[in-house]
């Protein structure tokens, strides 16, 4: 997982030594960042199917290699922001496949009673990859250039293509899933939900950086600023994850309050009060963006058969968010300031918690009528 996202994640933390030399400015990185999660989007669905029938373990071997060729690819063949953005889709393609693969990756290989826990390692990945983003600043990029951090990157996935061990498949044989796989509606307000939620938060990875240096911050701090949010993110996604395996709780709607309460991060970062933003930073990272996990558990606890396929459907609509937020937030923060793409960012989670909670009621009610 974070040798899937790390080029696109790298690109954001590492952007104003980036911009520098390839001359571009917030658009056209908000663009980068929304070409990354488009090809995702669209190639998530394939990618879940892709290892519901090959096997998780197969699927996420290639994937790893086809993160390999893109980190190499930034570090040694970009030299301007167009060959920047077809590699990048390169690296989509395989945090395409390396999303839902996961998912039934932990399907086929934990229990049932400990795949909270495992769902909550997973996407701490993501606060991981920020993390080490954000280190990359003072130390690899500050001594060797912005590019070495992705010749670090590409040794990472050649660890992962190497040392990924085996697992069979779901119980329930992918073989059996019809070739027309149907979508049920709870993982389509989930998907929709999914979408609004990442929307909010993946401007994040992207612009934390960017905003705190324009309230103020050194480039080390707002680097520490992004570092103290993904530690806090790696807590949560674990924590909630681990509390979902000891308490019957309902996934979507744990997951809807998470959104509801981390919304109230964004209108701090839009303050540009570095004496703000620390707090709304952590909030928003801690609650705002621990959410996927859960999600991720009630969609796989509902489709035991089939859990590449339908969480791939449900991580397609955080691609599309993915996508549509920083684009969006690129363009309101270079037109309008980060106090209102920051309050973008709260509006967007305010509807994913609405969304999210209604998918939890249509499954409660779909439950009793496939029992």
């Amino acid at each position: 997982m974070v040798a899937a996202i790390a080029p696109v994640h790298l690109t954001g933390a590492l952007a104003p030594d980036i911009q520098a030399e390839l001359g571009f400015g917030d658009a056209v990185l908000g663009g980068l960042i929304a070409c990354f999660f488009a090809v995702s989007a669209a190639t998530t669905p394939f990618g879940g199917r892709l290892a519901d029938r090959v096997g998780p373990s197969r699927a996420l071997r290639a994937a790893a290699l086809l993160s390999v060729s893109a980190s190499l690819a930034v570090a040694v063949v970009v030299d301007s922001w167009p060959v920047l953005v077809a590699v990048l889709a390169v690296a989509a393609v395989a945090n395409a496949v390396t999303q839902p693969g996961n998912n039934a990756f932990i399907a086929a290989g934990v229990p049932a009673h400990r795949r909270g826990l495992a769902l909550g390692v997973k996407q701490a990945a993501i606060p991981t990859s920020t993390a080490l983003a954000g280190l990359a600043l003072p130390t690899l990029a500050a001594a060797w250039g912005w590019r070495a951090a992705f010749w670090a990157a590409a040794v990472l996935a050649a660890l992962v293509a190497l040392g990924l061990p085996d697992v069979g498949r779901p119980r329930q044989a992918a073989d059996a899933v019809p070739t027309r796989w149907r979508v049920s509606a709870p993982v389509l307000w989930l998907a929709l939900g999914s979408g609004f939620g990442a929307a909010a938060v993946a401007s994040i990875g992207g612009f934390l950086v960017r905003s705190a240096r324009d309230a103020g911050f050194s480039e080390a701090g707002a680097g520490a600023l992004q570092v103290a949010g993904s530690v806090a993110l790696i807590a949560a996604r674990v924590g909630w994850g681990g509390l979902m395996d000891r308490r019957p709780l309902d996934r979507f709607a744990f997951a809807a309050g998470l959104l509801a309460v981390g919304s109230l991060g964004f209108p701090l970062l839009a303050s540009g009060r570095p004496s703000l933003m620390v707090p709304g930073a952590l909030v928003a990272f801690a609650a705002a963006w621990s959410w996927p996990g859960v999600v991720h558990l009630g969609a796989v606890e509902g489709h035991p058969g089939d859990p590449g396929a339908a969480t791939g459907v449900v991580q397609a609509g955080m691609f599309w968010g993915a996508m549509t937020g920083p684009a969006v937030f690129g363009l309101v923060a270079e037109h309008g300031g980060f106090a209102w793409a920051w309050t973008t960012s709260w509006a967007w989670a305010a509807v994913a918690a609405v969304l999210v909670a209604a998918a939890g009621r249509r499954q409660a009610a779909r439950t009793p009528a496939t029992s």
